[in-house]
Parts: structure tokens; C-alpha cells; sequence
């Protein structure tokens, strides 16, 4: 099948979940005889090869707006992004995008290509200056959410942006299949969109590594990784590890994530901030291996729809402890393969983490648990497979609508 997928954050860049699925999956899809195309509109500040072939995948970037520089600190970029749409719509915007769909439309024609795959989170939508439309393809376009703008809007009970709520309204109308990464997601997507149509569950998968549960643990260290923004909870995080701080002075909390620090430090007390280090971006090679030596890693999250980065974790044996919110519970069994929290109850933040470090059986436990949960039920092999049998319902009602 040659199959073609919308993205704007394929990695080496700093990527999302998006990004990374995008590649697992693709990477995947080729192993099992696939041919697999990427293509994405990109802000030239991104960086990254206009053109790329990674083991197999092939990747376009196209780009938008203006090429100042690749530094992403460069004021301009954000003099930029604050102005008003009518003249984003000139510097970054229509002529950037009919161009990227007659870049995709030819590569349909080129490449064969059976079926095309877009996320409902476009970042270059949010800064192109007006609501983009998905035109009709000769082959069909499945919608994946991820999440989009509405839903974690809604999701936090934020006000609506007009333009941003009606580009996902468009979106979820053109697309001829819908799909979901979490079974909470669905369901709450046909509550957003007024959908009667059936949503596909796909859930979210990674690589299993090949390794032994036998790493030597480093003692009390602990490990967020995420971005530093309120919906992933590391906020409450701040606040419950003053408490763990007063039991296990000697306990680290490593954070791992793009955003601004500073708030976060204003949380910490004096000598709970000095065990509290903020290490940025990552390669994923670099987060597994600290993954694998952690005492634990910790996600209390508000809103996700199924979130990679615990996967990350179990699958290297590392003991989690998840958000009880959202699409946690589908992966996580409380004192099973896993503890859940609450992320508004900062003091049960506190208790679980403190409870792990205490509790080495329970450790071990959540190690063995939680890397066979994810094994069994989020292991991309299969997840390609189900993948595949997907698409091919999708064309074969495509195929019978349109003839």
C-alpha cells in the first residue's frame, strides 16, 4: 500500500506525540512492505531537510512564511506571529498553502498513493492567517485526532477562537473516515462534532526494544517528561514535590520538556528547588536511557487523548504513575501496572510518589507489569497491521461511493 501522511512536526525538529507516532509508524509500515510518504508545511524557523529518506520513509517539508533565520530565539518570528491575519495571510499563508496542495496532489498521481492520513492538530494552521479547507483527493482522507483545538479547549473550558474551532469543523466534515487515538477521545469527539458516523479507535503504539528488566535503578530519581504547560499537570507537580522533598531530601526530580521554566521554579521552596533539574528537549535515545535507570516517571496530565510519553516509560520497565483523567485509565490499572492520581490533588501527588519510592516490591511490580502491558496491547507491529486492515475498509467504501 503506499500511504501518504499529513505532519508538520517530523523529527529530527522538536517534535509532539504527532511527530513521533508519525515516524514510528511509518518506519514500521516500511519494514512490513509499505511504501510510506510524509509531507508537511513547515515554518522555516523548524529547520530540518526540505527532503529526507528515513529508513524508508520519505519526508517533504515545505515551508511558509518568511526564511529570517533558523534561530528560533529570533525576535522577529514572534513580532511575526502577532500580526494581524490579513497580513499573515500575504507573508505566510494562501499562496504557501495552494502550492503545498498541488504539491500533494501531484505526489497522489506520482507515487500511486492508496490513501492519506491527517492529524486534527495542524500547527502551521494556527499561524497561517486563515482557515484553511481540505480540497477533495482522488484517494480518501482519513482524520486522526490527537486532539484538536477544540477538544482541548473544551477539555480546559476554554472560550473558543472562532477561526480555530471552524478550521476543526471543516475538518472533521471533509474527512470521508474518522479515527481516534484512545476510546475516550472518540467518544468525546462525537460529542464536539455531532458525528453519527463511526470513529476507529487506534490506539497510540511503540517499538519494543529488546532489552532485560536487570538496569541498575538510580535510587529516588524521578523523571517528568513533557511540555512544560499546564494541561500536562507539571504545575501540581511543583507544588507536591515540596512535600516529597521534606521526606526524601536527597530525592531528584528530572524534567525533561520544552517551555518557560521560571514559573515553575517559583513554585519550589528553597531546598526543594536545588533537587529539581530541568534538562529540555531530548532525543528519544537520550529519554529511554534515563527512562531505564529512573526510579520512576510521572504523568498528571488534565487533558490527553493517549499520550506516547508513558509508553515511553513502561517500555523500558520504568514504574509510572499516570493521570486518572482523560484516557489514563486505558492504559493504566491502578496498583496493577500502575498507580493513578488525581492531578488536582496535589497532596495524592505527593502520597503516590512517596509510597513508590518506599515500596520496592510494588517497584518491580509496576516494571514487569507495565512493560507487558504495553507489549501486548500497544506494540506497533501490530499496531501497523491494524493500521493497514483500516485503510483497506476505508478505500474499499471509497471506492464503492465514488463509483
Amino acid at each position: 500500500m503506499n500511504i501518504l501522511y499529513i505532519c508538520d512536526e517530523y523529527p529530527p525538529g522538536k517534535n509532539g506525540g504527532i511527530g513521533t507516532m508519525v515516524q514510528v509508524l511509518g518506519r514500521e509500515l516500511v519494514k512490513q512492505g509499505h511504501n510510506v510518504y510524509v509531507a508537511g508545511l513547515y515554518g522555516y524557523r523548524y529547520g530540518s531537510s526540505d527532503y529526507e529518506e528515513d529508513r524508508g520513509v520519505r519526508v517533504y517539508r515545505l515551508r511558509y512564511g518568511l526564511n529570517l533565520c533558523l534561530n528560533e530565539k529570533n525576535r522577529l518570528y514572534n513580532i511575526l506571529e502577532k500580526l494581524p491575519n490579513s497580513i499573515k495571510r500575504n507573508l505566510n499563508g494562501k499562496r504557501a498553502f495552494i502550492k503545498y496542495l498541488g504539491f500533494i496532489e501531484r505526489l497522489i498521481e506520482k507515487e500511486k498513493i492508496d490513501i492519506i492520513e491527517v492529524p486534527d492538530w495542524n500547527n502551521f494552521s494556527f499561524f497561517i492567517g486563515f482557515e484553511i479547507e481540505w480540497p477533495t483527493f482522488k484517494v480518501p482522507l482519513v482524520l486522526k485526532s490527537n486532539g484538536s483545538y477544540t477538544y482541548f479547549a473544551n477539555e480546559s473550558k476554554s472560550t473558543l477562537i472562532k477561526m480555530f474551532h471552524s478550521i476543526d469543523l471543516k475538518l472533521y466534515k471533509r474527512a470521508d473516515a474518522l479515527s481516534a487515538v484512545s476510546q475516550y477521545t472518540a467518544n468525546k469527539n462525537k460529542q464536539l462534532f455531532n458525528i453519527s458516523k463511526d470513529v476507529k479507535v487506534l490506539y497510540n503504539s511503540i517499538e519494543i526494544p529488546d532489552i532485560k528488566l536487570d538496569n541498575v535503578k538510580q535510587k529516588q530519581k524521578i523523571i517528568f517528561t513533557g511540555t512544560l504547560v499546564t494541561k500536562k499537570g507539571i504545575f501540581q507537580l511543583m507544588k507536591a514535590w515540596n512535600f516529597v522533598h521534606e521526606k526524601f531530601p536527597n530525592a531528584e526530580l528530572v524534567i525533561y520538556g520544552k517551555g518557560k521554566i521560571k514559573p515553575l521554579k517559583e513554585l519550589l521552596n528553597e531546598k526543594s528547588s536545588a533537587t529539581v533539574y530541568f534538562k529540555g528537549h531530548v532525543s528519544r535515545n537520550v529519554l529511554f536511557q534515563e527512562l531505564s535507570t529512573a526510579t520512576m516517571a510521572i504523568f498528571p496530565s488534565y487533558s490527553e487523548c493517549f499520550a506516547l510519553a508513558p509508553l515511553e516509560a513502561l517500555v523500558v520497565g520504568c514504574p509510572i504513575i499516570n493521570s486518572s483523567r482523560t484516557s489514563g485509565k486505558e492504559l493504566i490499572t491502578e496498583k496493577e501496572n500502575g498507580s493513578l492520581i488525581n492531578p488536582d490533588n496535589v497532596e495524592e501527588i505527593a502520597n503516590k510518589i512517596i509510597e513508590l519510592i518506599e515500596d520496592l516490591n510494588l517497584q518491580k511490580k509496576y516494571s514487569i507489569k507495565g512493560r507487558e502491558k504495553v507489549m501486548g496491547d500497544f506494540n506497533i507491529v501490530n499496531s501497523a497491521k491494524d493500521h493497514i486492515n483500516y485503510y483497506n475498509e476505508v478505500i474499499n467504501s471509497f471506492i464503492l461511493k465514488n463509483n
